[in-house]
């Protein structure tokens, strides 16, 4: 549905050459390229198909278990919409954000702050989880650890195409970009990794938590996806370490305010997100090859607050974006057709009900609750 969504529409949203102004583009619907051109034109395109669907794909985790699968399909659609626009003002080169000086190389801002918003917006509509919150805050454990830390690592390999390829090339210098990209976004995991491990060390007393491991890893990757070209390795690390404890922190804070965000997606996406927007404008060194910081200094730099200003502005609207056309967006749905499964399905589960999909997890409760259907008919 993304994939489909972001041909017919959200490509042209961002990036159409029939018109464009500060705010919105319009052309290249339903794209088709000339020969001439079609090597530039469908490499940017599934590029860029890539960061759409990923943002997109951030909301499935803050409405899991508990939404409709084809109310999910349709909000698929709609939050291609609310990532296209702001895709346009930060990359498109007449862009509102671009014209302003914001730079976000990766997506921290545009791809993951925005899903990260569209999560949070998602996860507050549907309410939380059946009995979620009835025995307090703490985080429920994970359905399989072992295939969540293989979904971690074939993530974390895939960055190293995301940063890499956010030069969109290799030639005119582009290639040493992309070796930088690569090395910053192996030292921001890792320093990410390390505080993870450190904080559930001490948090659980000697244990090394999967959970914990994961959200530190996820919140740094996401952090230097926004500066991978331009900062420096130490920096890197500091970024991961910072994006890290703050995902850590937020956590339990986005728990206490009883918003169920299964995934910890706007903690690890939109606040992680908006830290590595952030980041750029303490740590950026002016770029004279490929002009990526548009003649700006980081605060940490020398430049002054300028840079930084601007890049919290960028975040500011980014935010309010995502918030209120998500919130208009996805209010609509669940007012129309609904995005809540019944209670009876969301016991028996989104795997059995819209998949028939049976483990173990839900075979004895499946069972119990066809007994107790027999019942009832025999009853009445």
């Amino acid at each position: 549905m993304g994939g489909f969504a972001y041909w017919a529409f959200g490509f042209g949203l961002s990036f159409g050459k029939s018109y464009s102004n500060l705010f919105i583009a319009c052309g290249s619907f339903f794209i088709v390229a000339d020969p001439e051109e079609m090597g530039v034109v469908y490499s940017k395109f599934v590029f860029e198909l890539a960061y759409a669907t990923t943002a997109t794909t951030l909301i499935s985790g803050a409405m899991a278990e508990r939404c409709k699968f084809t109310s999910y399909c349709v909000v698929t659609v709609l939050v291609i919409f609310v990532y296209s626009i702001p895709a346009g003002w930060m990359w498109r080169d007449d862009g509102f954000l671009s014209t302003l000086g914001a730079v976000d190389v990766g997506g921290s801002g545009v791809v993951h702050l925005v899903g990260g918003c569209c999560g949070l917006v998602a996860a507050t509509i549907l309410g939380p989880r059946a009995g979620r919150y009835d025995q307090g805050t703490q985080l429920l454990p994970l359905g399989n650890p072992t295939n969540a830390l293989l979904g971690l690592f074939m993530l974390w390999w895939g960055w190293l195409g995301f940063s890499a390829g956010s030069t969109t090339g290799i030639v005119d210098n582009k290639w040493k970009y992309s070796s930088r990209a690569s090395v910053t976004t192996v030292l921001a995991s890792s320093g990410g990794g390390l505080v993870g491990m450190t904080y559930s060390f001490y948090v659980k007393k000697g244990i090394h938590d999967v959970p914990i491991l994961m959200n530190a890893v996820m919140g740094s990757l996401v952090a230097i996806s926004g500066g991978c070209t331009i900062v420096r390795p130490w920096e890197a690390i500091i970024i991961g370490m910072v994006a890290a404890l703050m995902v850590l922190f937020s956590i339990p804070l986005i728990d206490r305010l009883h918003i169920d965000d299964p995934t910890n997606t706007f903690a690890v996406h939109g606040i992680a997100g908006a830290w590595g927007m952030m980041a750029i404008g303490l740590f950026s060194v002016e770029d004279n090859m490929r002009n990526y910081t548009r003649g700006l200094n980081g605060l940490f730099r020398g430049g002054g607050w300028k840079f930084i200003a601007i890049q919290s502005m960028a975040c500011g609207v980014l935010f309010s974006w995502s918030v209120i056309v998500a919130t208009v967006l996805l209010f609509a749905v669940h007012k129309t057709i609904g995005m809540r499964m019944p209670l009876e399905e969301e016991i028996l589960g989104p795997d059995y009900i819209d998949h028939c999909l049976k483990h173990d997890g839900n075979s004895q409760i499946i069972k119990n609750f066809k007994e107790k259907r027999r019942q009832l008919r025999r009853r009445f």
